[in-house]
């Protein structure tokens, strides 16, 4: 938007003059009423209109007067025009609006009370704020239709409460191609229900109760849960891949309840799968690490905090002193924060002068932020993008929606290969503009063989898809052993995550500290029960009990995803904040204080223990994330040349 001004004579700036009930702007052309309205304040109720869908008009809630025009105009389909004056507030407007809910309540069954939607509902809010005093209709006449109809194991239908905004079709038609849910019979006969009376598969299913802007559509998993007022809201993102989606966490009673979407346009553009949504539950699980303990002579006992640290620091020192750096390795997690990561690898290498730190077992020899050249919104800009066999998508599910979306809306060309395939097999590209290849982590070798090809004759941007929540922190901060922070060089000789469990199997590596293990141990518990039996120091800080907790020397209780504060970055570098969204289940300090005491222990005294410091020292060191600042994008390549 900008401020009314007019352009000199002769000259289009592109812009359009508007009035709105006595304000005036000027506006981009193609831009919608709605829209407008909205960045001058001014309020119109809309139920079919939705920001990522196009226009239809058919609830008839948003009309307005349109000066020279002889009805009323639906706002939501009504596009800027230079001089047009538009009024919302005339007395026809809100007479119209009268009737509509009218219409709309004259079916709908008054079950506010039981609804999940109850508190959150514009049907509710609006029939508060523009509906007619009292319905001239008896409440013996509703016509009653099927309630509680199970779309799925995750989604439920109740068609009285339906106001037909076509939301859900449309959802299933423009955004998820998928057509899941039809319109059925004509008139005042008609329903939304499953083609054929299938199940909805979609992996995008629980995006519909989102949507949907009464209670029809609504999760089962929190069906009957809680209310919005009953909720504590916390932002974050979702911790189940690297994409980043943001997400709300409402918690009740120190639960989680549900995830619901918090729109990012240039991550998620307001859609979650549901793999990352309907994780919302396991968060609750209270199998958890909760006391700190020393192992000695085969003899557990708790202690306390500071003497676990006392003890792991000599234990520490002892490995050192007799057999030398080389001896210790160090793991983090891909779960672990920024900040987290970032004392870590600073415990390793400054303070332990250890080459043997990872984050995940994996290798990733020769990474550089060439990887990750390719943003996730400028998908929609490429002129074509190839994808690298099916598991980026299935490691992050929203990127199928922002790719359709670019094919779609952008005419972006999107060629779907194989993981190992070559140039020939994507035929001819476009000439012109930027050809986007984006794969999974574990083919990032064949990725870049492909990009040095395509480059030849394409100005090509890569994106590699990273596994885990933050694995492309943990990488831009140093948890890597041939990799320093902002991928500067640090020296060959550094093992990789399974190398340092078999390492520790073969007696080479005698001490091992390990910071939220629990997330790749389960996966290798052979190898971590023969690394754990002939390791002399095994110090353990964690959330979960499992083969690493057993087998501590040392174990000093973690603090789960939701229970800490700090950043994490996505798979396209986009660094962004977590706020506890639950109180911890242990009393123990954060994973910060614990790793700045621990290095103090060691003699390397003052460290920043809160995350928001050691936040500070992070962006300070790898000039990337200071241009990133909150919410933006690490750009390892723009950084080096600014």
């Amino acid at each position: 938007m900008a401020a009314d001004a007019s352009p000199p004579m002769g000259a289009d700036d592109g812009l359009v003059g508007i009035t709105i009930d006595g304000k005036s702007t000027r506006v981009p052309k193609g831009t919608l009423v709605t829209d407008v309205a909205t960045e001058l304040g001014i309020h119109i109720p809309i139920y079919c209109s939705h920001p990522k869908m196009d226009p239809v008009a058919v609830c008839r809630m948003c009309l307005v007067h349109v000066e020279k025009m002889p009805k009323l105009q639906p706002a939501c389909a009504t596009y800027a025009a230079d001089g047009m004056v538009v009024d919302t507030q005339r007395a026809d407007v809100t007479k119209t609006r009268e009737g509509m809910l009218e219409f709309l309540l004259l079916n709908h069954p008054l079950d506010c009370p039981v609804c999940d939607r109850g508190g959150e509902c514009d049907l509710q809010d609006f029939a508060f704020r523009y509906g007619p005093p009292s319905s001239r209709f008896p409440i013996t006449d509703k016509r009653h239709l099927n309630k509680a109809v199970v779309l799925s194991d995750r989604i439920e239908l109740d068609q009285e409460r339906c106001i037909l905004c076509w939301r859900c079709t449309r959802y299933y038609d423009e955004i998820t191609g998928e057509k899941e849910l039809v319109l059925q019979e004509r008139g005042i006969h008609t329903l939304i229900n499953t083609f054929d009376g299938q199940p909805l598969t979609s992996v995008f299913q629980g995006n519909l109760p989102e949507i949907c802007p009464v209670g029809a559509l609504t999760h089962r998993q929190y069906r009957f849960k809680a209310r919005p007022w009953d909720l504590q809201r916390a932002k974050s993102v979702c911790p189940e891949c690297s994409y980043g989606c943001n997400i709300n966490v409402d918690t009740r009673d120190f639960e989680v309840r549900r995830f619901a979407s918090r729109d990012n346009p240039q991550v998620d553009d307001m859609w979650l799968c549901d793999r990352g949504r309907y994780s919302a539950e396991s968060w609750n699980n209270v199998d958890r690490v909760r006391r700190p303990a020393v192992r000695r002579d085969g003899t557990v006992r708790d202690v306390s905090v500071s003497e676990a640290i006392s003890s792991a620091a000599r234990s520490l020192r002892e490995v050192l002193d007799s057999s030398g750096a080389g001896s210790i390795a160090v793991m983090g997690s891909a779960q672990n924060t920024n900040e987290e990561l970032w004392l870590l690898q600073r415990l390793a290498r400054d303070v332990l002068g250890t080459p043997h730190i990872d984050h995940q077992l994996e290798s990733f020899p020769g990474i550089g932020p060439a990887e990750h050249a390719l943003a996730i919104a400028d998908v929609e800009e490429c002129s074509a993008v190839v994808v690298l066999g099916a598991e980026p998508e299935h490691e992050a599910p929203v990127l199928t929606l922002r790719l359709r979306k670019a094919a779609t809306k952008r005419g972006v060309s999107v060629y779907r290969i194989d993981h190992d395939a070559g140039a020939d097999a994507i035929g001819e590209l476009p000439a012109q503009g930027v050809i986007g290849v984006i794969a999974d982590e574990t083919h990032r070798d064949h990725a870049a063989r492909l990009c040095a090809e395509l480059g030849r004759s394409h100005d090509v941007r890569r994106l590699t898809i990273t596994r885990e929540v933050n694995g492309r922190g943990a990488k831009d901060v140093g948890a890597l052993p041939n990799s320093g922070p902002g991928y500067a060089g640090v020296g060959a000789g550094g093992k990789a995550g399974r190398e340092i469990l078999e390492a520790a199997a073969a007696g080479a590596i005698r001490a091992l500290v390990v910071m939220g293990g629990s997330l790749w141990a389960d996966g290798a518990a052979e190898l971590v029960a023969r690394a754990a039996a002939k390791l002399d120091v095994l110090v353990v800080i964690d959330t979960r009990p499992g083969p690493l907790s057993r087998a501590a020397t040392v174990l000093i209780p973690g603090h789960a995803y939701f229970e800490k504060a700090g950043t994490v970055t996505n798979t396209e570098g986009r660094v962004q904040r977590l706020r506890a969204a639950l109180p911890p289940a242990t009393q123990t300090p954060t994973e910060t204080r614990v790793l700045s005491a621990l290095a103090a222990e060691l003699g390397a005294a003052g460290w920043p223990a809160d995350p928001l410091h050691v936040h500070r020292e992070l962006v300070a060191a790898i000039p990337a994330y200071g241009l990133a600042g909150n919410g933006g994008r690490a750009d390892f390549l723009v950084a080096a040349t600014a």
